[in-house]
């Protein structure tokens, strides 16, 4: 399969926190790598996501608003919003 990714992205195995207005609670989930542009999810048995979700790496203290632009079962593509981090 052919790499379709236009920036590199770092393998990391560090966890998240996914929020979204359509959806109650805060789920945590796996990090499996990330870049400037996106991040590479891999979800818990049971999550379902949306497709405009938000993350949090650090508690809080920034929130990344993201797309969804491709999954396979527990394992999600996602951009970042560009202008969405605080």
């Amino acid at each position: 399969m052919a790499e379709r990714r236009q920036v590199d992205r770092i393998k990391t195995a560090n966890g998240t926190l996914i929020f979204s207005d359509r959806q109650r609670g805060v789920r945590s989930c796996a990090v499996r790598d990330i870049s400037d542009a996106g991040v590479g999810l891999r979800l818990n048995d049971r999550d379902v996501i949306t497709p405009i979700f938000k993350m949090t790496l650090d508690n809080f203290r920034n929130v990344r608003t993201c797309q969804v632009i491709w999954s396979r079962g527990r394992y999600v593509g996602a951009t970042f919003d560009a202008d969405t981090e605080r």
